[in-house]
């Protein structure tokens, strides 16, 4: 037996790893490698954040408005290149009535003519690159003034400026103006925690935001292997948890399968969403996480992945401080508030509350950051709306995992518990007095559950179903029988227990012909573990106590394999057990619920179940109560 449990053990975690590992690779495929910036500020506020040195070398940017003034700069400054030419005999030829020294024009001709003298900022050359000293130059303009020439007469200037060079000269140099007004090395201190954000603080941290965003070199190689360390340390922490916690997730492949592709598609989301664009992170529906673990398991399983999973994107994440926060309170408030989503109006209501919530913890984030009111700010608020919108759907969502993974949700269990249900109603018509019983069984397990912790639902559901075998031959089983006689009286000790027994594989195959869930029928084949028919036992080793056959009396198993379905056999056997009691008095049921659980105990029924000793004790004591309420016992007083 011990070598049995070693190999499923084994089994068990050779597939949790190559689930695991599938899960370990997607979201590792779906990591958008490049640069994040992970803080949040804005002109004014105080920076929270620990001190930011720059990891990265990057250059500051000039703004549309510094880069337009060095345009302007540019043109105001640009190189002047002028054609020389000689003008003397035009100006004899076109000034010589006015001016009769012919000195004069050799003088202009030396100091040269020019339209308009550039001032100090232009440098002027000759066409052909050489310098050109224009500090004596004279104008036409100057020239009339001196020797009063009319206005209209037209004096060729002996330097040209020449455009085609002057251009090519303007559009080199603008080819070389940059978008660039400095560079800050690796290393270099941005702003420290407590300080004020300047305007230049405010455009180094946009220049330092610019870099890492649009960056398109990828994180190198040493990055790589730390995002898949860190990813498989998360899957490790699943797997511990859910082996202290939950092992009925790690025991059924199916339950394994749904919970790591819930886990892997919500990470792999969250991730394509930051990397994408027009998107963000905050429109990824998370919790939903929440609501499909609980319907699927249980409340604490459902919180603990919901915080693994904010765990396990974070770090890949921009801005994931205000992400975790929002996604947090939103996942904890659905927990709180969504009990059960059995009705259209409580999802509803609870909708309404989580966005109420959802919007609380963005506001706060926005006041903490001092963030401005700005449409790309208030983005992520209108897309985690969007998202809890998203829970409206959670009933054909929660149906087709159903049918993908073939698990069952608290939905289903709902409906199987119903007693119009096919199954019961022919166990009710065909077997009255066993139906009594699952009754009265799924009533005082369901107690039980509730002092000790687990899936009450699960447990009423699998304890109306346990012996729905007992269809084939209600007959031969004793809460049926209307008559004093019996028909195991026609038969021998071990054709009774034969049929005794055969009603837990009568259950299995009724079940499958009617599709319950493997979770339903799990109660039908351990609600009697590996013990034996005692009665037809006794009864046959009274007369052949030298036979060999005792292995006949036995039930095949298997044990119960969880809490649940060990206290649906504990509640079978007491139920049974007291029912068949004469004298009903409160010291008598205690005593045959002691001896009852204690014989299931000693024989080893609940070895492979997580229940504990102390869980067992407060079931015990919670039976008394009940069968007291059931049998109107009065506690006995103790007389005088």
């Amino acid at each position: 037996m011990k070598g049995l449990d070693w190999l499923q053990s084994r089994q068990k975690w050779a597939y949790f790893a190559v689930v695991g590992a599938v899960s370990t690779a997607l979201i590792f495929l779906s990591i958008p490698f490049k640069a994040q910036f992970q803080y949040e500020y804005r002109l004014g506020q105080i920076w929270l954040s620990d001190d930011l040195i720059s990891p990265i070398d990057f250059s500051l940017p000039k703004s549309e408005e510094e880069y337009f003034e060095d345009r302007q700069e540019l043109y105001q400054s640009c190189d002047f290149y002028y054609d020389y030419s000689y003008q003397i005999e035009n100006w004899k030829k076109d000034l010589g009535s006015f001016i009769k020294d012919d000195g004069v024009f050799v003088e202009w001709q030396e100091k040269g003519v020019i339209g308009i003298i550039p001032n100090d900022k232009h440098l002027t050359f000759f066409s052909d690159g050489g310098s050109l000293d224009v500090s004596e130059a004279i104008t036409p303009s100057t020239i009339k003034a001196k020797y009063g020439l009319p206005d209209t007469l037209i004096i060729e200037p002996t330097l040209k400026i020449s455009s085609a060079k002057v251009d090519s000269a303007l559009l080199y140099r603008a080819s070389a103006l940059t978008m660039s007004k400095g560079f800050v090395t690796r290393g270099t201190p941005i702003i420290i925690r407590g300080a004020a954000v300047t305007q230049e603080k405010f455009n180094v941290l946009k220049a330092l935001e610019a870099n890492f965003d649009g960056r398109d070199s990828e994180i190198n190689l040493i990055s790589r292997t730390g995002a898949l360390i860190y990813i498989l340390l998360i899957i490790v922490a699943i797997a511990f948890y859910l082996n202290q916690y939950d092992p009925q997730v790690l025991a059924h492949s199916s339950s394994l399968n749904l919970y790591m592709f819930v886990i892997a598609l919500a990470a792999i989301a969250t991730l394509w969403s930051d990397s994408i664009s027009f998107l963000n992170p905050f429109v990824v529906p998370l919790v939903i996480l929440p609501v499909l673990l609980r319907s699927f398991f249980n409340d604490r399983l459902a919180l603990v992945s919901h915080v693994l999973l904010l765990l396990l994107v974070a770090p890949f994440l921009s801005g994931a401080v205000h992400f975790m926060v929002v996604q947090f309170a939103a996942g904890l408030i659905t927990l709180f508030n969504i009990r059960g989503i059995y009705k259209r109006t409580q999802l509803f209501q609870s909708t309404l509350i989580i966005m109420a919530v959802v919007i609380v913890a963005h506001i706060s984030i926005y006041l903490i950051r001092q963030m401005e009111w700005s449409t790309e700010a208030i983005q992520p608020l209108v897309s985690s709306l969007i998202g809890v919108i998203v829970l409206l759907f959670i009933f054909p969502l929660i149906y087709f995992f159903e049918r993908s993974f073939r698990v069952v949700s608290d939905l289903t269990l709902l409906e199987l518990s119903d007693t119009n249900n096919p199954l019961l109603k022919r166990l009710s018509k065909e077997a009255p007095g066993t139906f009594q019983h699952t009754m009265q069984v799924a009533n005082l397990a369901e107690y039980a559950t509730e002092l000790v912790g687990g899936n009450t639902l699960l447990v009423r559901t699998g304890a109306l179903y346990h012996d729905i075998g007992k269809i084939v031959n209600p007959q031969y089983f004793t809460e049926n029988q209307t008559s004093t006689a019996s028909p195991h009286d026609e038969l021998s000790y071990l054709e009774s227990a034969e049929i005794i027994i055969g009603h837990v594989a009568d259950g299995i195959e009724l079940a499958k012909k009617q599709r319950l869930p493997d979770i339903v029928v799990d109660f039908i084949r351990t609600h009697h573990g590996t013990s034996r028919v005692e009665y037809f036992y006794r009864k046959f080793k009274e007369d052949h106590p030298d036979a060999s056959q005792f292995e006949s009396f036995q039930y095949p198993g298997p044990k119960p394999f969880s809490k649940e379905t060990a206290i649906v056999m504990m509640s079978d056997a007491v139920e049974a057990s007291t029912r068949s009691l004469p004298e009903k008095t409160q010291s008598n049921l205690n005593e045959m619920i002691d001896k009852v659980i204690d014989h299931q105990l000693t024989t080893g029924q609940y070895d492979n179940a997580d229940i504990t000793l102390k869980d067992i004790n407060t079931i015990k004591e919670a039976f008394k109560k009940f069968m007291r309420g059931v049998y109107h016992v009065r506690i006995e007083y103790p007389k005088e």
